[in-house]
């Protein structure tokens, strides 16, 4: 390489150090994009709830009453008693249970796009999460040279955000790093006992709910504990 070419290089590179995005800058940049990804993950996760609670009023009336009607007739002193207890069956038979086959394709249905939701609401707040990896990689290149951030837990916001980060995007792989291992088991013993489910499904919705990210101005607020 010529000396002119190598100065050249040197000269380009000093110019990037000088002008490296600050996390302030960083922020006003994907302020539109992360803004109203937080507003959807959190209209999502609304809707999911929703679609949850119904799935819970769908859950069949119908063992309870079956398992009622057989109790009466395995303790059936008389005729009667015997005589109720069909009738309690049909009963069941032709008012709850028919109801509840006719809802089954609705519940069928329902399962579906409960899990489709789930999904989405997860994939979205990895999304987020890549935001917050990626200003950090921006401003500070590695996660050894950023501010730790406030605690969360034991550990610090900016180890929550890298490991978690890595965590939605590697989980299927089934064999995550020491760090992200480290991390959600903290997290597990810490603050919640879900958290330890990190090697069967992403948990960056989990994450993002307990950062409590729920707006624009929170997750700023947070980035900027980082600058």
């Amino acid at each position: 390489m010529s000396r002119d070419l190598f100065d050249s290089y040197t000269k380009a590179f000093e110019t990037r150090r000088e002008t490296v995005m600050t996390i302030q800058e960083y922020l006003a940049e994907i302020e539109y994009a992360a803004g109203n990804l937080i507003s959807i993950i959190w209209e999502e996760r609304k809707r999911l709830q929703a679609m949850e609670m119904e799935l819970e009023r769908l859950t069949p009336l119908v063992k309870e009453n079956y398992l009622r009607a057989e109790s009466v007739a395995l303790n059936a002193q008389d005729f009667d008693d015997d005589a109720m207890a069909v009738g309690m069956y049909w009963e069941n038979y032709f008012g709850d249970d028919k109801e509840r086959h006719a809802k089954t394709n609705e519940r069928e249905k329902l399962a579906q796009q409960v899990a489709a939701h789930t999904f989405s609401a997860s994939a979205l707040a990895g999304s987020l999460l890549q935001y917050a990896k990626q200003g950090i990689s921006l401003t500070h290149g590695d996660l050894a040279s950023t501010p730790s951030g406030r605690a969360i837990g034991g550990q610090f916001l900016r180890d929550v955000i890298w490991q978690s980060r890595n965590q939605a995007i590697h989980w299927e792989e089934g064999k995550p790093r020491d760090p992200v291992r480290q991390c959600f088991d903290k997290l597990a013993q810490e603050v919640a006992p879900h958290f330890a489910e990190y090697t069967n499904r992403s948990m960056a919705f989990d994450v993002v709910e307990l950062l409590a990210w729920t707006d624009f101005d929170k997750f700023n607020a947070d980035l900027l504990l980082l600058a």
